[in-house]
């Protein structure tokens, strides 16, 4: 009887064993069907990637071949008209103009970081933005843009809008609405900001406490 216990608990004992390595070799088998899966959609991201900006090389190669046979065929075709050279002489005296608005605005955004008690060093992107931002207001007043938008109002409030047509003449009338409008973009970019870490804050806070 001890002979046959013994023998009956060496047999059970080879089974658990079995069943461990059988388990253990399913585990290995599910892991590695899962990393050839992911390799291969990798593979493919990748092959298609690929094949995007080859398709895209060879179609702006295409595109250049066909330039180089026109200009080739034609040679006067690069010969600027006079329209074209007074509208990139506006273009090059516009640039130069909308510089000054640019960095009044730019002016103003600084004033109003300065205000705020931020470094200045981690707001550059917010600076740049406003600058263009008042070089936009720039643009739409002397295209008379925006005051055609708000002459209706103006006409309600009984205000004549010739005679805000008359001030965009005046420098100093210009620099002011730049300098504001650099400063208001940034105030209002820090604004949003700062209550938006105040939402965030709080949430996490109400999180916590639960």
């Amino acid at each position: 009887m001890n002979k046959e216990e013994q023998t009956k608990k060496l047999h059970s004992v080879d089974n658990v064993d079995v069943k461990d390595n059988s388990g253990a070799s399913d585990d290995d088998i599910k892991e590695n069907n899962s990393t050839t899966i992911s390799s291969s959609k990798q593979n493919s991201e990748a092959y298609e990637e690929k094949r995007k900006i080859l398709s895209l090389f060879m179609l702006f190669s295409l595109l250049l071949m066909i330039l180089t046979s026109v200009s080739i065929a034609n040679r006067g075709i690069y010969q600027i008209n006079e329209e074209t050279l007074v509208i990139i002489n506006q273009a090059f005296n516009a640039l130069v103009v909308l510089l000054i608005p640019f960095l009044l605005g730019a002016v103003g955004a600084i004033s109003r970081v300065l205000m705020s008690g931020i470094s200045v060093a981690k707001q550059v992107s917010l600076i740049i933005s406003s600058g263009f931002m008042a070089t936009f207001s720039w643009i739409g007043i002397k295209s008379g843009v925006l005051l055609a938008i708000v002459a209706p109002h103006l006409e309600k409030q009984g205000v004549e809008p010739t005679v805000i047509g008359d001030t965009p003449s005046n420098f100093y009338t210009m620099a002011l609405v730049a300098i504001f409008v650099g400063m208001f973009s940034s105030n209002l970019y820090l604004f949003i900001n700062q209550r938006v870490e105040q939402l965030t804050m709080q949430a996490q806070q109400s999180k916590s406490e639960k």
